[in-house]
């Protein structure tokens, strides 16, 4: 109905014309903005119910992450045991494994590992002691955390508690996010960081959003901005990607906010001055070369098969005579770079079969559920039909940057240096589901704030009204059954089939190769170094001093010769040439089985060692003398 016919009086019902109006309202005119400092509209679910439910799914995700957390995954790795033990030398000495003081950056295997994580894991280690369940609890607590953040964040972002609520139980049960919550893994620590950014910068956002333009902008833009700044330390202390990403996702705020740049010049500047203090250590890293050997080690341009590929194409093109620049090692490594990015959008590797690494994922699962897909792609579709908007705009962005630190390094795609991407899933999800259930039970979309899009309403049938309710039931009769098969098969199989990736056993040998030092059977054990981390598990199991090892030169033995032994009584980790070593009755030789190698032929086994498995993981002989 026309407003003209109602300023007419054509319509005596003034119901009638108060409902044509409220119509004509939304259906041709801008929602008015709303004011920050106002109270919210009363949203469903209420706040005390969403709280509650909050609280019970954040129990929940902390019982997934602590359950057997000292035996599943069925042994420390080495990354877990180099943090473990550093952690163990900074409370005890005040030192890392190589006599470094209070570091900013462990060496640890030449990657130079950053600190976050292991400084968490101090206190736990001097509460519960030096075991892999201490190792492990800070990554669990991490990982717990992020589950109300990103409650909190969608909150923010939507004005939807629906979102928030179903973005967090997707991440507390996720298959990918439980796999490196539960482990001692850096991956857990850059989720929260990466997270608790998103959420600053959006209520930052929100509230200058949320100003007039010739408004004085709120004190709270500030503090949010400086929270923005702490967070991305964080970030980039607790991962070398953070360095990469957290520069990409500030700059994604700073476009949705080009137009505000000029009046929120103070917040930047505040910032800014946070991260430049903060990120001083990480600058004298850059310098001396330490920021840059992790990168090293894992990038494109010095990937050896990368090197030699492009030189016989180089040399094929220059007798051929033909222009050689397509060939250059950077146009390979460009090429590459966008197959790796592209691939981690890839379906197999999100949805059913993971990363090429088993310790990346869980049992018979990708990184995500199958059953996350439907929700989603639903979500996609609604980012991509709203991509004017900044809330929208914001997660599409979080999305299309998560792979580019991963994108740059080899083994893609890889699900450690592309987490950063889960929150964005999860948000994107939630996105979905709640925008199907509305459009099938009430005919309108999500709910949002003025960081988002209007609310718009349409009449449904009442059969759709009906059919909600069951396709969410029926949605939900195979997502749970899912989620129980994924922790079933965790815990029956994951420890029987992965041991050897974990190196299971390996503790067991070296408790084993001391008990007979103790009784006397043996004076020495001789750890062959072709694996160089195989230390630890000696100094871990046997719970060898921090002091004591620093005492022989901890690890920093390594650098006083070019092949050096690594020394700790009665241990020692060196280079042995097998058809030269001479045989002794008083010296045990610990063998780790992988790779395919061997013991000696002329070695006399005392004891083999078997992983969870099954499978002999290591060999302890002695060699006739």
């Amino acid at each position: 109905m026309r407003v003209s016919h109602l300023r007419q009086g054509t319509d005596p019902c003034p119901l009638v014309r108060i409902r044509a109006c409220v119509r004509y309202h939304w259906s041709v005119q801008a929602p008015p903005q709303h004011n920050p400092s106002e109270s919210r509209p009363r949203q469903s679910p209420s706040s005390a119910w969403a709280l509650a439910t909050l609280l019970v799914i954040t129990a929940l995700g902390l019982t997934f992450r602590l359950w057997d957390l000292g035996t599943l995954p069925p042994s420390p790795d080495p990354d877990e045991l180099s943090i473990g033990y550093n952690a163990w030398s900074i409370l005890e000495t005040g030192r890392d494994e190589f006599g470094t003081p209070y570091p900013t950056a462990f060496r640890a295997f030449g990657e130079y590992k950053r600190p976050a994580f292991i400084y968490a894991a101090v206190p736990s280690i001097a509460l519960f002691g030096p075991t892999t369940w201490a190792i492990r609890l800070p990554g669990a607590i991490a990982g717990t955390l992020t589950v109300p953040v990103l409650y909190a964040l969608a909150v923010s972002l939507f004005g939807n508690r629906a979102i928030g609520l179903l973005a967090a139980t997707g991440l507390a049960f996720s298959p990918w996010h439980l796999q490196f919550s539960r482990g001692a893994r850096e991956a857990a620590f850059i989720t929260l960081a990466v997270t608790l950014l998103a959420l600053c910068l959006t209520r930052a956002t929100t509230l200058i959003l949320g100003t007039s333009t010739t408004g004085v902008l709120p004190r709270r833009v500030h503090v949010w901005a400086a929270g923005a700044a702490l967070a991305m330390l964080l970030a980039m202390y607790s991962y070398p990607g953070g360095v990469v990403f957290t520069p990409l996702m500030v700059g994604a705020s700073a476009w949705i906010l080009r137009s505000h740049l000029r009046r929120t010049a103070l917040s930047w500047v505040i910032a800014i001055a946070i991260v430049g203090v903060g990120a001083f250590p990480l600058a004298r890293q850059l310098l001396d070369g330490r920021v840059g050997a992790r990168f090293a080690q894992a990038s494109l341009l010095n990937d050896v098969d990368l090197q030699k590929l492009a030189t016989k194409r180089i040399e094929r093109d220059v007798q051929l005579g033909i222009p050689w620049i397509l060939d250059h090692p950077y146009a390979l490594a460009a090429r590459r770079a966008v197959d790796a990015y592209a691939g981690h959008f890839n379906p197999t590797y999100l949805f059913t079969s993971g990363d090429d690494q088993p310790r990346h994922h869980g049992t018979d699962t990708g990184q995500l559920y199958l059953w996350d897909a439907p929700l989603i792609l639903a979500g996609l579709v609604i980012l991509a039909r709203r991509r004017t908007h900044p809330a929208y705009q914001f997660t599409g962005l979080w999305l299309l940057i998560g792979p580019v630190p991963a994108s740059l390094a080899t083994e893609a795609p890889h699900a450690v240096r592309s987490i950063v991407m889960l929150p964005a899933w999860y948000l994107a999800g939630g996105i979905g589901a709640v925008a199907i259930w509305n459009r099938l039970r009430t005919g309108k979309q999500a709910r949002s704030n003025q960081f988002a899009s209007p609310t718009i309403t349409s009449q449904v049938p009442a059969w759709r009204r009906r059919v909600a309710p069951v396709i969410a039931g029926v949605y939900l009769s195979l997502l749970v059954p899912t989620v129980t098969y994924y922790a079933w098969a965790t815990t029956r199989y994951y420890s029987l089939e992965y041991a050897p990736y974990w190196l299971d056993g390996t503790l067991e040998a070296f408790a084993y190769a001391q008990s007979r030092v103790d009784d006397g059977t043996f004076r020495h054990v001789v750890i062959p170094s072709h694996t160089q981390a195989i230390y630890l598990y000696a100094l871990w199991e046997t719970r060898y001093a921090p002091s004591r090892y620093l005492g022989h030169g901890g690890t920093g033995q390594l650098d006083r010769a070019t092949v050096a032994p690594l020394r700790f009584d009665p241990f020692e980790q060196r280079v042995v040439s097998w058809p030269d070593e001479p045989g002794s009755t008083d010296t045990l030789s610990a063998f780790l089985k992988i790779d395919g190698r061997q013991p000696p032929s002329r070695a006399r086994i005392v004891r083999e060692v078997r992983d969870a498995g099954g499978e002999v993981r290591v060999v302890l002989f002695t060699l006739p003398a």
